[in-house]
């Protein structure tokens, strides 16, 4: 009886030193999140184009294609919009869905490690609560972390309709959370397909056929409610010709030896958005862990893995087909799935060279750890202590609203028209002589626009140049905001100037 009883105080306190650390994780998560989102920085090029759509359309409006050349999920603006009509027209408040989903994942996230992987997925979870593009993407006015938490909700609901102990409600739950997330996000078409063919085809092995109805009943709802969507939105964005112009590169070409440079490409983009590296020992680590992942929970549960590998698969025949773009950004809706199998891999391989001896499995595993993902774990740290503000552009405006006198022009680049269009009306700094440039989408008559709207300047003695988000001009070398200034020297005398992060503006007169 003794030694029974100290055998479950044992495991009791192996349970609560687990437990804590569980919830530790989570909490650093939403601390690192909440950090980055009270920074406050300025909305960047492409969120300001998104909130200048929620804030000059109705709600009926945001159902129309966008202007900008933005796309997003429909129910993603609405809630937008509603945010915006309750709380008010401010950056912050546009920033909340967005820190909501990403805090929520967290926590999904963590049910699902513990559900699929067990004690290993503490690393699954550490992984996604110290990841800079997570992190970063909860604080964004974009669609992308929502993507994430649509995607873990989908995976966490769906393995209620597995296996034996299945009810009706799970079913019609998971149905009307699938409908709603594919107008949500995009990406749910692929999570769903892949849940669907997974939950039909295991009824179908049970032979359980009142649950294969139910499951068929799903793929029935879901590819109606997908049909739906795409005449009222998705056909304009996919046909879309600035779009599919921008992210032509990003489509998946046939696969050949030739296209071999792509896929390459890809992976090296995949690996950005997931730990923002892209060095040799980690390209060459990454796959292996993956796929000894996904080889132990296929033995583990075919069922489960194949509900994380199967959207990889779905992601990839859209973007062959022409449909969905596999670069950065839209592939962070995988990046969760990917870090449930590094979890698995390091798990399985703990197991396998404990049973040679504990302590080496331990310290192995601790340095493949801390040589792959050490430096994404610094560069969080150092997000932390120094938070990222890119390009913020708010105070370069109050700058300039401050120090301009009444006859003053504004020129605005060309690339920081989104943001400056935006907070103009905050600043004061939307009526008056302002100019914007014109964007053109190829850089050498963007920059020869630039060129000619210079020249028209000439002969005012106070013109005030807002630069931000500053692109490769086709061809120049060196510092672009170098390049900019010293152009501008050659014409007149710099009178003044602000060095904001990511955005400055510079006095010139133009009438030496």
């Amino acid at each position: 009886m003794g030694t029974n009883m100290r055998q479950a105080l044992n495991r009791l306190k192996s349970s609560v030193k687990l437990g804590f650390i569980w919830r530790l994780l989570i909490v650093i998560g939403i601390i690192l999140r909440l950090r980055q989102y009270f920074v406050n920085r300025s909305l960047w090029a492409d969120e300001a184009s998104l909130a200048l759509n929620l804030v000059g359309r109705t709600f009926s409006g945001l159902t129309q294609p966008l202007d900008y050349g933005q796309g997003a999920p429909i129910v993603f603006l609405f809630i937008e919009k509603f945010f915006i009509v309750l709380l008010g027209n401010k950056d912050y408040i546009m920033r909340l869905f967005p820190l909501f989903s990403g805090i929520l994942a967290i926590y999904l996230i963590y049910r699902i490690s513990r559900e699929y992987i067990g004690t290993a997925g503490i690393l699954a979870v550490l992984m996604f609560a110290v990841s800079w593009q997570l992190v970063y993407y909860s604080s964004e006015l974009k669609q992308y972390s929502s993507d994430v938490m649509i995607a873990l909700l989908l995976v966490y609901l769906s393995n209620r309709c597995i296996g034996t102990d299945v009810k009706a409600r799970d079913f019609i739950l998971l149905g009307v959370v699938g409908s709603i997330g594919i107008w949500t996000s995009h990406t749910a078409a692929f999570i769903l397909a892949g849940i669907g063919l997974v939950i039909a085809f295991e009824k179908l092995a049970r032979r359980e056929y009142r649950f294969l109805l139910w499951s068929l009943g799903l793929g029935l709802l879901w590819l109606a409610v997908f049909g739906l969507e795409y005449f009222v939105s998705l056909r304009y964005l996919i046909a879309d010709p600035y779009l599919q112009g921008y992210w032509q590169k990003a489509f998946m070409p046939i696969p050949h030896r030739s296209n071999l440079g792509w896929f390459v490409t890809t992976y090296f983009s995949f690996l950005t958005i997931s730990f923002n590296r892209t060095d040799l020992i980690l390209a060459y680590i990454f796959p292996v862990l993956i796929l000894i992942g996904g080889v132990s929970l296929f033995f583990k549960s075919r069922n489960r893995a194949l509900i994380i590998i199967l959207p990889f698969l779905m992601a990839s025949l859209a973007s062959l087909l022409q449909k969905y773009p596999l670069k950065g950004r839209f592939m962070l809706f995988l990046v969760p799935l990917a870090l449930l199998l590094i979890a698995e891999g390091m798990g399985r391989i703990y197991l396998f060279l404990a049973k040679l001896n504990r302590s080496f499995s331990l310290f192995a595993c601790g340095f493949i750890l801390l040589l792959a993902f050490g430096a994404p774990l610094i560069l969080t740290l150092q997000n932390f202590i120094e938070p990222y503000r890119g390009e913020d552009i708010k105070p370069v405006m109050q700058y300039v609203q401050e120090n301009r006198s009444p006859n003053d022009i504004v020129y605005v680049f060309h690339s920081s028209g989104p943001a400056f269009t935006y907070y103009a009306p905050f600043y004061g700094l939307d009526a008056g002589r302002i100019i914007v440039g014109i964007e053109i989408p190829r850089k050498k008559l963007a920059l020869q626009q630039f060129f000619d709207d210079v020249g028209l300047l000439k002969g005012n003695s106070r013109v005030w140049f807002v630069f931000s988000a500053i692109v490769d001009c086709g061809g120049c070398t060196g510092d672009m905001q170098t390049f900019y200034v010293e152009y501008l020297n050659t014409l007149g005398k710099q009178l003044n100037s602000f060095n904001g992060s990511g955005a400055n503006a510079y006095l010139y007169d133009l009438n030496p």
